[in-house]
């Protein structure tokens, strides 16, 4: 096979300094397409990411880490990203298999925002049913800074989310979304945690899941609200569908509260699809597959239309209706197994 030098991310209208990883390694990446005062370099086993103070970054940085060995593999990969006092960026990281072979990926995030510093996290999961992946993210936020998270699971083996927030200083703000979307023996955890330390701080949640066959899907949200923390606002809602009778939910919100001074909520759900929007769409002539189609969609797209970049939010959306109708599986096709083209399609 001919040596791969140059990978495209193929979502329309979706520009990106593009890192590929093959197997840990890196693959492709042109430094000198950064702008001033952004570096990427290699560390041990992963990649630094650090934005100097008073840039805002206009073009995202997208790694791309794809497996595609045909033997067992285990890795552990890890990311620093460090973003000075008033620098900002949007970061996507996703996950693919290009082999259905049996691989374990642990993924070690670490995130340092400045003051008044703006991350945009975008993770993109789509792994083959022998694959397990661990990713645990952990975020240190100063004074006024502000994190936004999408985590989207499409295709998994066995999946587990950590993600970890710190807020350390007053008015730091985080807002954290999900969605999962699995089926057959697949499972996903999801365990968000979030300690407010400081006064004066904002977080809000919101984590949905649509499980299918005999699929296992967990969600642990704890928000930890410490006595300095006054005037703490946070929030957290996490919604599934249970499409069979077999498919297993479990989740588990929870508040930890000392200080006085809060304004803190949480909920849990898990359904089915609602029988009165079904009948009103049947009773439309919409046919009873379509008008199933129709409810997951715009339950899940709901998490899709919070993400901050309009190309990459339309791709998602479309991605999810694939996913829905059992049309989006692992890159098994991808053009890293193609002679001669150099055109990878990873989302």
């Amino acid at each position: 096979m001919e040596k791969q030098t140059t990978f495209r991310c193929k979502i329309k209208d979706l520009d990106t300094n593009l890192l590929v990883l093959v197997d840990g390694k890196n693959a492709d990446f042109k430094p000198e397409s950064l702008c001033k005062g952004v570096t990427v370099s290699s560390i041990e086993n992963g990649i630094l990411i650090h934005v100097a103070e008073n840039i805002a970054v206009d073009k995202p940085i997208q790694i791309v880490s794809a497996i595609q060995t045909d033997k067992p593999l285990k890795l552990t990969q890890y990311f620093k990203v460090i973003l000075e006092k008033n620098a900002s960026l949007s970061l996507l990281h996703c996950d693919d298999s290009l082999q259905k072979e049996q691989t374990d990926v642990f993924n070690n995030v670490e995130v340092e925002l400045a003051k008044n510093a703006h991350l945009n996290y975008y993770k993109m999961e789509n792994k083959s049913a022998g694959s397990i992946l661990t990713n645990q993210i952990q975020v240190n936020q100063k004074a006024s800074s502000h994190f936004y998270s999408n985590v989207i699971t499409f295709n998994a083996g066995k999946v587990n989310n950590f993600l970890h927030v710190h807020l350390s200083e007053p008015f730091a703000d985080a807002q954290l979304n999900g969605l999962y979307l699995v089926d057959k023996q697949q499972a996903i955890c999801n365990e968000v945690k979030i300690w407010h330390h400081a006064p004066d701080c904002t977080s809000r949640q919101l984590y949905k899941g649509i499980v299918d066959d005999e699929a296992r899907a967990t969600f642990n949200g704890h928000i930890i609200v410490q006595q300095d923390a006054q005037r703490t606002a946070a929030f957290q809602i996490n919604k599934n569908i249970a499409l069979t009778d077999t498919a297993h939910i479990h989740t588990q919100p929870f508040l930890e509260i000392y200080a006085d001074d809060v304004k803190c909520s949480h909920g849990a759900t898990v359904g089915q699809l609602d029988e009165n929007a079904m009948f009103y769409l049947r009773s439309r002539g919409i046919c009873q597959k379509n008008a199933r189609m129709l409810l997951m969609f715009a339950f899940a797209n709901e998490v899709a239309q919070t993400v901050k970049i309009q190309a990459l939010s339309e791709r998602l959306s479309q991605m999810i209706q694939q996913r829905l109708k059992g049309e989006l599986h692992i890159c098994s096709q991808c053009a890293l197994h193609c002679e001669g083209n150099r055109e990878v399609n990873f989302g």
